[in-house]
């Protein structure tokens, strides 16, 4: 008999530390269900609003995806009027009445391979503009079709189209070879294929310098006295800027550091505002910046 009572009471044993186990996980997720109840910001109205801000995700505020702390501005000394024109893989601002970008905003990036499209054979009339510029205005005139946002850098950042829409002649101006094809180009190469690399991404700037009475291919369009190239950089932050002016005259044998100066002068020359966004203390001290050497 002692060995037939005995397996019940086994039984009985093993099911009460089965209900005993369920007892404890059931008592578990009700404490878990709670205390993610009490702490949940809806029980707190007052805290509901205020959402912790770090240093990065105030900078984030100016780093926009082509220009750094917004597009630049006319100046009062500014006469002509500025249309923005938004492109793949840059922005530019479009003077009709000079019949050129007077400025470029672009971002460059970390890439998997500096291996562009083939370069496309020929420049496109830009059809949101009234000039109309074609590339037959510059034939003969001694001067290149100059880019401003470049096509090679723009080309391995943002694919093929946003190439071909470099080669619009709203981004294009007259450059001297010896500007354009050699000490400005250096110095876009050294965008893309160091800073852009090396600092995880830049935002660049640039555009032509006009004189008081800028004179004219026969088709119209102004002729810069120089080229203006501005290059942000931002660690935790934390900006920094290169500014430089290259006049149309170099000999093209220069390094682009020869040509260094800050953002402030730039101003000056072009009668645009930069940086609108930041705060003004924050904007005056990066403008008045003049680095002794490149990164």
């Amino acid at each position: 008999m002692a060995t037939q009572s005995s397996e019940p009471t086994r039984r009985n044993k093993v099911a009460l530390w089965v209900l005993s186990i369920f007892l404890l996980f059931l008592l578990a997720a009700i404490v878990y269900v709670v205390t993610d109840w009490l702490s949940s910001p809806a029980q707190h109205p007052a805290t509901k609003q205020q959402p912790v801000v770090t240093e990065q995700s105030h900078a984030a505020s100016f780093a926009g995806p082509y220009c750094y702390a917004g597009t630049p501005k006319p100046q009062p000394i500014f006469h002509d009027t500025i249309t923005v024109l938004t492109n793949t893989g840059y922005l530019v601002g479009y003077c009709e009445a000079r019949k050129d970008p007077v400025w470029v905003c672009y971002r460059l990036f970390p890439v998997s391979s500096f291996r562009a499209p083939p370069r496309p054979q020929g420049f496109s009339v830009d059809m949101r503009t009234r000039a109309q510029v074609s590339q037959h205005d510059y034939t003969g005139s001694g001067y290149d079709r100059g880019h401003m946002a470049p096509n090679y850098a723009i080309a391995v950042c943002y694919g093929g189209q946003a190439q071909l829409e470099t080669f619009l002649m709203s981004n294009i101006i007259p450059q001297r070879s010896r500007l354009n094809r050699q000490v400005w180009e250096r110095l876009e190469q050294e965008e893309i294929r160091d800073y852009a690399q090396r600092f995880k991404q830049v935002w660049v700037i640039d555009g032509p310098v006009f004189g008081q009475e800028a004179k004219q291919l026969e088709s119209g369009v102004a002729v810069p006295r120089a080229c203006f190239k501005i290059i942000v950089e931002e660690d935790r932050g934390q900006a920094k800027t290169l500014a430089f002016i290259m006049p149309q005259t170099v000999q093209g044998t220069e390094s682009p550091g020869e040509f260094l100066t800050n953002v402030a002068e730039i101003e000056r020359q072009t009668g645009l505002d930069f940086f609108g966004e930041l705060p003004k203390d924050v904007q005056n001290r990066l403008e008045a910046e003049t680095p002794a050497r490149m990164w």
